[in-house]
């Protein structure tokens, strides 16, 4: 089968286009409900076989327009149409639950065998459907074969003028019958067109309306979206904007603590280290300040030294902590021996 073709409406169509996709439109719509809907189906599909309205569409055969656009293959739209022309439209809404299968079966049959059947149709599969038919099919015409008259006996009949005029007169009066009874229902599918046009057409309109509608409630929707993240990115970048001055003031103040800290550490140094010079009886001197500095330093590493071998011998390691000790006193020992042949 070949691609589905999608049949839309542009604008620019013929009116004879517009009609016929308003068709198409009704017919797929009539298609998706075809279990409740059978006799409207088919009287659409019919409608569209008979008018050639397919052509408008672009098929060239009504086949391809089923197939194509409707999805429904060509046999199965010819068993909508068959049983629409062939059963009372009465028969088809009772029986619409059966399906088209059994009702196209059904067709076969004449309308008092028809009438029978009808009533179990739902009951039976469309094998013994079919089997049953065959068998009422066989039985009408064996009862045709023996209610036929021999063909000698026919010819031996005399002709009768007048029942031969007679029938004459009653078969040109039955197809007159026939011809209005035409012609009335010409008329009055000439009238259901015009109305269903109209239908069609209006409730086009409706649904171009209500496109319109939706459309420019899509796009409100879309606008007010879209100012909303706006705002949501104007909001967020202010939140940020509020966060990094309240950093940068934070920050600041940090600093500004740091600084006296450090200013504070600084002026106590400097105290410890004039302190310690008069202590050494240095004279003070940025040099001074230096050497009073390094000595408090040598000294309270000298003190740490000593803490933690107090706390290895309270710990049971006493061996290790009299090795530290000793390394140190062999280290200060080094350092006054420089010290004292720096003096020499």
């Amino acid at each position: 089968m070949e691609d589905t073709k999608q049949l839309t409406l542009m604008g620019n169509e013929t009116p004879e286009q517009a009609e016929a996709i308003g068709l198409h439109y009704e017919i797929v719509s009539a298609a998706q409900a075809a279990a409740s809907s059978l006799l409207d189906l088919g009287r659409k599909l019919k409608r569209m076989r008979d008018s050639g309205k397919y052509k408008a569409l672009g098929f060239e055969t009504f086949g391809d327009y089923t197939e194509q656009a409707v999805h429904i293959r060509q046999r199965q739209a010819y068993t909508y149409i068959s049983v629409v022309e062939k059963l009372p439209a009465q028969l088809i809404e009772e029986n619409a639950a059966a399906g088209v299968t059994k009702l196209a079966l059904l067709a076969k049959l004449g309308p008092q065998d028809r009438e029978e059947v009808a009533g179990d149709l739902a009951n039976i599969t469309v094998t013994e459907l079919q089997k049953l038919i065959d068998e009422k099919n066989d039985m009408a015409e064996q009862l045709s074969l023996l209610s036929a008259p021999p063909a000698a006996e026919a010819e031996a009949h005399e002709v009768d003028v007048e029942a031969e005029l007679k029938k004459a007169a009653d078969q040109a009066r039955a197809e007159a019958e026939a011809k209005a009874a035409a012609d009335l229902e010409a008329l009055r599918e000439q009238h259901r067109k015009a109305l269903e046009e109209a239908e069609a057409k209006q409730e086009e309109q409706l649904q171009a309306a209500r496109r319109e509608a939706e459309k420019a409630a899509a796009e409100k929707i879309r606008q007010a979206k879209r100012d909303a993240e706006a705002d949501a990115v104007r909001r967020e970048a202010e939140a940020a904007d509020k966060a990094r001055k309240a950093a940068e003031r934070t920050q600041k103040e940090r600093d500004r603590a740091e600084l006296e800290k450090a200013q504070q550490a600084a002026a106590e140094a400097q105290e410890q280290a004039e302190a310690l010079q008069k202590k050494l009886g240095i004279q003070q001197s940025p040099a001074g300040a230096k050497f009073a500095l390094l000595f408090e330093d040598v000294q309270q590493k000298a003190a740490a030294i000593m803490d933690l071998a107090d706390e290895m011998r309270d710990g049971g390691q006493q061996e290790l902590a009299d090795k530290f000790t000793s390394a140190l006193a062999a280290a200060l020992r080094a350092l006054a021996d420089q010290a004292e042949g720096g003096e020499a």
